[in-house]
């Protein structure tokens, strides 16, 4: 790797910057949502959210990975300009058609979510969010490609302050409701898009190679089918839920899950930043000098986001703003998941450092394979522990899911990129994660918590700059 390219901290940080602007505003409007619609109507946004993920994700086609690879590996801008083209116009005329069919199906696929057809409309515009969100995304993706990280955060921050007054005008001026929330999407991903087409133009032109084309198809076959997987787990206890209690607990278990997501801005920030990294760091043969720091690091990262939300979580729902709590009270009994679930990102992180052996190997079927074990597990455990344990055997679930998909990863991984991993670092990152999580269970005080987080921090300070401010280390390759 070049001296002129930022560690792998920095890049993370970068593209967290991006993930928090895009999410923040999510975040922010969590109040606002918890006091302007019922538990059940969020249930009911959070069911109609999940299938248009689940549909984005199919529209999609797992071309993001094959994007990277192909892009990267290309050996001239005009191959490279052929490559991206290929697969955004592909993806732009696959979207239209499906579109298409939405708006045409919005009824009955209302009714066949909620249970009522009142909500097409919205379903008619997630057929619109369907196409912007598709071609904006592989522009974003693009960037991420080229590491154009600061572009990326441009974009994403300008799109997500967009996105944040638009919700407010929209549900709180015009009343519209839940329908509110996706129009302020439609809004913001229109410009998401206009800006970020101005730093991909030059790697744009009205051409298909149907011949690439069929490659990457073959490539991202597995991946699409391990994404749709993935989602599943991510997304299939929503509807299990609903099935098994109500959209009440629905909307109380999403809306917990959505602070936990904290984690997960984290996890595919790190993704955006190591996915090229990784790549050209195999190629140059610098895995026995990147790997280990890498790893350390990337512990020691979501280590401390899962210290900082589960401390702070109740904090959260306790805090009071003019006589008011900042959450609405019904949401609250949702909070028990958020511990299981930032762990449930954490094993999703560590497997996302282990993609790179399937990366560069071609092997792209081991996605589909580590996916669908946590597919099933996941399934069959929802099915037995919601019953029985409501919301907290449904965290549970996706729990256990993930970290099969990690072992999964590191065991079809570990010999081709074995690497001496820094045992004592990761010790004592685990250690003290573990013995300042279970103190503020006892304290349960906010002061005891910014104590405890300013710790955490002092000590990855000692860990890996030995006292100098410096995002990278002297011989780190990443």
């Amino acid at each position: 790797m070049t001296n002129n390219k930022p560690g792998i901290i920095k890049s993370t940080g970068a593209y967290s910057l991006g993930m928090i602007f895009l999410r923040a505003s999510n975040f922010l409007l969590l109040p606002f949502y918890s006091q302007s619609f019922s538990t059940s109507d969020f249930g009911s946004y959070t069911l109609l959210l999940s299938f248009y993920t689940i549909l984005a994700v199919i529209v999609q086609a797992g071309f993001q990975t094959a994007l990277t690879k192909f892009y990267v590996e290309a050996d001239s801008a005009s191959r490279k300009k052929i490559v991206f083209s290929t697969v955004v116009n592909t993806l732009t005329i696959l979207s239209f058609i499906v579109a298409v069919g939405l708006v045409a199906l919005a009824g009955r696929t209302s009714l066949l979510l909620t249970a009522t057809q009142r909500y097409d409309t919205i379903i008619i515009s997630t057929a619109i969010l369907l196409i912007v969100e598709t071609v904006g995304y592989y522009n974003l993706h693009l960037l991420r490609a080229r590491e154009e990280s600061g572009k990326y955060v441009f974009v994403v921050s300008i799109s997500a302050i967009i996105n944040l007054f638009f919700n407010v005008l929209f549900i709180a001026w015009f009343k519209f409701g839940i329908i509110g929330i996706f129009f302020a999407q439609i809004f913001s991903s229109c410009v998401s898009l206009a800006l970020s087409f101005r730093y991909i133009k030059n790697d744009y032109t009205f051409q298909i190679d149907y011949q690439l084309l069929k490659k990457i198809f073959l490539f991202s076959m597995p991946m699409l089918a391990a994404g749709i997987l993935s989602t599943f787990v991510d997304l299939a206890d929503r509807f299990l839920i609903n099935h098994y209690l109500s959209s009440k607990e629905v909307g109380s278990y999403s809306f917990a899950y959505r602070i936990a997501m904290v984690m997960n801005i984290v996890v595919i920030s790190f993704g955006a930043a190591w996915s090229p990294r990784s790549l050209d760091d195999a190629k140059q043969k610098n895995i026995h000098t990147s790997f280990p720091i890498v790893f350390t690091k990337l512990c020691f990262m979501l280590s401390f986001v899962f210290l900082a939300v589960s401390l702070f979580a109740d904090n959260l729902f306790n805090f009071q703003l003019f006589g008011k709590t900042l959450f609405a009270k019904e949401y609250y009994s949702g909070i028990v998941i958020i511990p299981f679930i930032l762990a449930s990102y954490m094993f999703r992180g560590i497997a996302s450092f282990y993609s790179v052996y399937p990366l560069t190997t071609g092997k792209s079927y081991h996605f589909f394979i580590g996916d669908l074990i946590g597919f099933i597990t996941n399934i069959l455990l929802n099915i037995f522990l919601i019953p029985r344990f409501g919301l907290l055997g449904a965290a549970a679930a996706t729990l256990v899911s993930y970290f099969l998909i990690a072992g999964y990863s590191f065991i079809i991984s570990h010999k081709a990129l074995y690497f001496e991993y820094e045992k004592l670092k990761l010790a004592i990152i685990i250690l003290a994660t573990a013995i300042l999580y279970l103190l503020s269970g006892y304290f349960n005080t906010i002061g005891v918590d910014v104590i405890f987080i300013l710790s955490y921090l002092l000590l990855g300070y000692k860990l890996f700059l030995g006292g100098k401010f410096s995002l990278q280390a002297p011989d780190e390759a990443t």
